[in-house]
């Protein structure tokens, strides 16, 4: 609904028929029914309210009642011989003219008091006050701030005016409901023993379960207005689409750089709620918000709704919001359309978004890791570090809303937007720039994670573990999982049925180039199954000792080389070090799909062109005796073992400069250990005559 000129501060009401009876459960009401006044706050009431101004019932005890249904509102049931004069208020106060004051009974046989009065009536009746709950700016009055209760003391829906009860001096009560369309009140005045401090105590506690159970999420930025000079005022409306709180703590906008902290009040902001913060000239109903640039939201850019990395953001339409004679204010879809002309096209307050309702939320438990990467891709023949991503599967049964929902990788977290899924929806969640514009693909740049940080996800009150950051084998926790090679390529981590394993050669793969260059990943697909190899794998070179270039030795260059047979080689092996004090250190190896594989500290000094997985802890020991055992991580059974120590297999000449690698040679089904020579393969570095290896060729 957008308001008229005249209704823009004020809200819509409805005069209807109503019965007591027939509102909210008993149970919702602050105390027994019986009682002619009662009041009613539930801030953690997640559907949409009704907004009410004075209802008439006509059956049982008729009753005259405002504010928002079902969230926050008072009641007052009179009885029925007053009925007619109340009519006779109630239609004068509708037409815009004043109504004196009449006295009849309430249910519970006290007096009360029922007229139309103007602003400056108003005012005067409430000079003498002990506590006020403040309905709109009009009544905040300075220097009596600590015994008025404003839109910080209690949370809304709707940020409009409301109705706002005054405890008086003399222990009587003053109920004042302002009209939409003018500004007369209707003012209702009684007694109540208790009252006051049942409506403190109630707000209270509803407000402290409310901060109990609130979520560290962003709100989103609905609507904003801000054109100089215009008769509102500028602001900007915050609305939370989630049937949860959101906790206020850490809450900032960020116009082009400029970052201001959101006023606290309750601090949380309850579901369905719609605020308005605006500029101290304005005269909508908001809250004060010192230290904006208000001029930058005419500008080229984005006003941001952040908490520490998280953020919502809302680009601006960069120029102004007045239009001819109309005024137009801005929201996530463009400017706010208005079906009749008015000079001010806009709803600042109105809770009329579209939320979700707890029956479409996700369950955390409805989800399992599909995929990780946390070392990055190759695309383009260059390396992108932060190509990070997580790839998340739906299991669940129903359509549901993704909103709420965190997920919490290492120190990254990444709440969803309001987003609803299916059952199997793979969703790929990550720094991912080619896959943008995907429904399934949800941007962040998790920059700082490592391969063996643990991921959970959680929301309303639920955490789910999706992996601890334990790489477990059927051979026990390997020391150090290796994912990239060092020409950028890399394997993701794959999961299936709670078990970890390293991302095989994809089975189909696309025509992508994402896909071409990095085989071992499945992005946005699923396509990681753990599956086991009848091959083995074993040691075909070890060049223990490194290399040397020229006189100078080159530890950096000691590898490993691995030889698979057949054509379904296994993703991994699972090698040991062990040296001989019995310190032993173990490495996941991804297994190359043809070939040979090689397992270095990374690039080597004599052989430049040769491409190695890289363990940048990577060593062998050169002194004692060392042992050397593959393992099936899937099964545990080893596939081989090699043994050297300083005297060989292998040469390690530090009189003379040179070093010569151990190399497996099978002749006639026997298999023995020779020294290397270096037959021209791969390209060696021509100061490093005196190394002789081949890593990557046979001989």
């Amino acid at each position: 609904m957008k308001l008229s000129i005249p209704a823009i501060c004020l809200f819509l009401y409805s005069i209807l028929h109503y019965n007591c009876k027939q509102d909210a459960p008993t149970d919702l009401f602050l105390w027994e029914k019986k009682k002619s006044v009662r009041f009613q706050y539930e801030p953690d009431f997640a559907k949409r309210t009704e907004l009410i101004s004075v209802l008439l019932a006509k059956d049982d005890d008729p009753c005259l009642i405002s504010g928002e249904d079902l969230n926050y509102k008072i009641e007052i049931c009179v009885e029925e011989e007053g009925l007619a004069q109340i009519e006779r208020t109630l239609s004068a106060w509708k037409n815009a003219e004043l109504a004196s004051e009449f006295d009849s009974n309430l249910s519970d046989g006290s007096k009360y008091k029922l007229g139309v009065f103007s602003l400056p009536s108003i005012k005067q009746k409430t000079k003498n006050i002990r506590f006020v709950l403040a309905g709109e700016e009009s009544f905040q009055t300075s220097g009596k701030e600590d015994l008025i209760w404003t839109r910080k003391e209690y949370n809304l829906k709707n940020h409009i005016k409301t109705f706002s009860l005054f405890a008086l001096s003399d222990t009587s009560f003053f109920l004042v409901i302002p009209s939409p369309n003018h500004e007369f009140y209707l003012g209702f005045s009684f007694f109540s023993d208790g009252l006051e401090e049942k409506i403190k105590n109630e707000i209270l506690k509803k407000n402290k379960a409310g901060l109990e159970k609130c979520m560290p999420v962003i709100p989103e930025i609905s609507e904003v207005f801000g054109e100089t000079n215009s008769p509102i005022g500028r602001w900007i409306e915050i609305y939370n689409p989630h049937p949860f709180p959101i906790c206020e703590s850490g809450l900032e906008f960020n116009i082009l750089g400029n970052s201001v902290k959101l006023p606290g009040t309750t601090g949380f902001i309850s579901p369905k709620e719609t605020r308005v913060y605006g500029e101290e000239s304005s005269k909508l109903e908001k809250i004060y918000i010192p230290g904006i640039k208000w001029g930058d939201l005419k500008k080229v850019g984005s006003i941001l709704l952040q908490k520490e990395a998280d953020h919502f953001d809302l680009t601006l339409p960069g120029g102004g919001y007045l239009f001819g004679e109309r005024y137009i204010s801005w929201k996530s879809d463009g400017f706010s359309s208005c079906n009749i002309p008015v000079s001010l096209c806009m709803d600042p307050g109105i809770q009329n978004k579209v939320g979700l309702d707890a029956e479409d939320i996700c369950d955390p438990e409805n989800f399992v890791l599909e995929e990780l990467n946390a070392s990055g891709l190759r695309f383009q023949e260059n390396f992108q570090k932060d190509w990070k991503y997580l790839e998340i599967l739906y299991i669940g049964t129903k359509i549901c809303n993704l909103s709420g929902l965190r997920v919490l990788w290492g120190n990254e977290s990444y709440p969803f937007p309001s987003k609803k899924i299916r059952p199997n929806d793979l969703l790929s969640i990550g720094n991912l720039p080619i896959l943008l514009g995907e429904s399934s693909f949800f941007l962040k740049n998790f920059g700082s994670v490592h391969p063996i940080d643990p991921v959970k996800i959680s929301g309303f009150g639920k955490e789910k573990k999706l992996w601890d950051g334990v790489f477990r084998t059927a051979r026990g926790i390997p020391t150090r999982v290796i994912s990239e090679k060092t020409n950028g390529q890399n394997v993701s981590f794959c999961f299936e049925n709670g078990n970890v394993s390293i991302h095989p050669y994809s089975k189909e793969p696309t025509k992508k180039q994402i896909d071409l260059e990095n085989p071992r990943t499945s992005i946005s697909r699923k396509s990681c199954e753990i599956n086991g190899s009848s091959q083995s794998v074993r040691f075909s070179e070890v060049s223990w000792m490194g290399s040397y270039k020229g006189t100078e030795a080159i530890s950096k260059d000691r590898f490993l080389e691995f030889v698979s047979e057949g054509s379904d080689p296994p993703s991994s092996a699972f090698l040991e070090i062990i040296q001989s004090n019995g310190a032993v250190v173990s490495i996941l190896v991804p297994i190359e799909k043809e070939g040979l594989t090689l397992l270095s500290s990374g690039n080597s000094v004599c052989f430049p062109e040769t491409e190695f997985w890289k363990d940048t802890n990577f060593s062998l020991p050169i002194t004692g005796i060392t042992t050397l055992r593959i393992y099936d991580p899937n099964s545990g059974e080893l596939w081989d073992e090699f043994q050297y120590s300083s005297s060989g297999p292998g040469v390690n000449d530090t009189r003379n400069k040179i070093r010569k690698s151990a190399y497996s040679k099978i002749n006639s089904g026997v298999r023995s250990w020779e020294t290397s020579q270096y037959l021209g393969k791969p390209f060696r570095d021509p100061s490093c005559t005196l190394t002789e290896a081949h890593p990557g060729f046979t001989e």
